[in-house]
């Protein structure tokens, strides 16, 4: 049993690691990304609608319009990918067209001498003479079965020969749908790259508008720091105000519950798996103090990660936890904190809450709905805080989110 059971198991080694195989979950894998490729595209082509709709350039939609460039390009690579491999595919069906081919003209040879053979043999007598001028009746016995048995092997030439022929015209018919799968895959890449051109000759455009109104984007960068920093002195009051209730309720210093302890280790375990808290978008602003990639004079201060998504898309938790707070800040809007033991998640930018503080919110629950920029679309503001016995401090949201 256990002889039977290691063989299946050097078979299905020998069929995973096989180049077919292999060359097969590539192509899987290449179409697959190209799927999400081509919905992110998707989705940054309605960003790009909306932002345009205010006829106002702004820095949302040269950012959508980077990220769109982003993927075109990822896209272009991927059809690259699949071209190299539909070579690789039609040139291994070709060899063993060519080797059909051969092993057809064998086989019809060896048939022809065996045609050959039986018409100078055709006389009747023959065969009954060589039987009965064996010395034995054994040697008798076996020449007999040998005329059966070359019958019988002629006829099975025959079977060889259509089957070889058969196989022929499938793999032949293969060859063309294959050569068929890549014009069709060039021409798509072709298209593809016109729309990549179009998409940089744009943001080539938009890029000599901002020249001319650097300063005012400079005035927006600021005003936009200015509201994370808002809403950032929030969090803080809102975790301090927390602490400080919890601990005149049990009289004693502050300290994770065995619950909190357990959402604590199991939030730590989900990091780079979470949800992300929209259903769609790009984030178009990331974590800590960089120098702007477009307004090259101003600076950005991120406590998290801002997420371009479409007009008043609705937000989500993306974890299990408590809501500990429900705060208002001017120019952001409505704010919710969900806990989870010793982490906290900051929603930001919401002109609708669906939970109060208290609530209980399970991974993808709807948390609230987004304000509507000016811009023509929504941003999620997101943030991740860890509260710790020697202080509170931010994390990347990036790094926690799934990819």
């Amino acid at each position: 049993m256990n002889k039977k059971l290691l063989y299946i198991s050097i078979v299905l080694l020998s069929l995973i690691n096989s180049p077919s195989f292999l060359c097969q979950k590539k192509s899987v894998l290449l179409k697959r990304q190209e799927k999400i490729l081509l919905e992110k595209i998707e989705h940054t082509k309605i960003l790009i609608n909306q932002t345009r709709a205010t006829k106002r350039l702004t820095l949302s939609e040269i950012n959508i319009v980077n990220r769109q460039i982003r993927y075109r390009q990822k896209l272009i690579d991927n059809y690259n990918f699949q071209l190299r491999k539909l070579d690789e595919k039609i040139q291994e069906i070709n060899r063993q067209v060519n080797s059909l081919v051969n092993t057809n003209k064998i086989l019809k040879e060896e048939y022809k001498k065996m045609l050959l053979y039986a018409f100078k043999n055709r006389d009747p007598n023959y065969k009954f003479l060589y039987i009965v001028s064996a010395s034995t009746f054994s040697e008798a016995f076996h020449r007999m079965k040998y005329i059966q048995h070359y019958k019988d092997y002629r006829l099975k030439q025959i079977d060889r020969i259509r089957t070889t022929q058969d196989n022929l015209v499938i793999k032949k018919e293969e060859l063309n749908i294959e050569i068929e799968n890549k014009k069709e895959l060039l021409a798509v890449k072709e298209e593809e790259k016109l729309n990549y051109l179009n998409d940089k000759n744009s943001q080539i455009i938009s890029l000599n508008k901002i020249k001319t109104n650097e300063d005012k984007l400079a005035a927006e960068l600021q005003r936009n720091n200015n509201k994370r920093k808002e809403i950032a002195a929030a969090v803080k009051k809102a975790i301090k105000d927390e602490i400080r209730a919890l601990e005149k309720l049990k009289k004693s210093k502050f300290a994770l519950t065995p619950e909190g302890l357990a959402m604590s280790k199991s939030f730590n375990k989900n990091k780079g798996k979470l949800i992300w808290p929209v259903e769609r978008g790009e984030i178009t602003s990331k974590y800590g103090r960089h120098q702007h990639h477009i307004v090259s004079t101003a600076f950005v201060d991120n406590n998290g990660i801002d997420i371009t998504t479409t007009k008043n898309a609705e937000v989500r938790s993306v974890f299990e936890g408590k809501v500990t707070s429900v705060l208002i800040i001017p120019g952001a809007g409505r704010v919710v904190m969900v806990s989870h033991g010793e982490y906290r998640t900051v929603y930001a930018n919401l002109q609708e809450v669906y939970v109060k503080k208290g609530d209980f919110v399970k991974p993808k629950e709807k948390i609230g709905k987004l304000l509507a920029k000016s811009s023509g679309i929504s941003e999620s503001h997101f943030e991740i805080w860890r509260i710790l016995s020697s202080g509170m401090n931010t994390v990347n949201p990036s790094f926690w989110l799934s990819k």
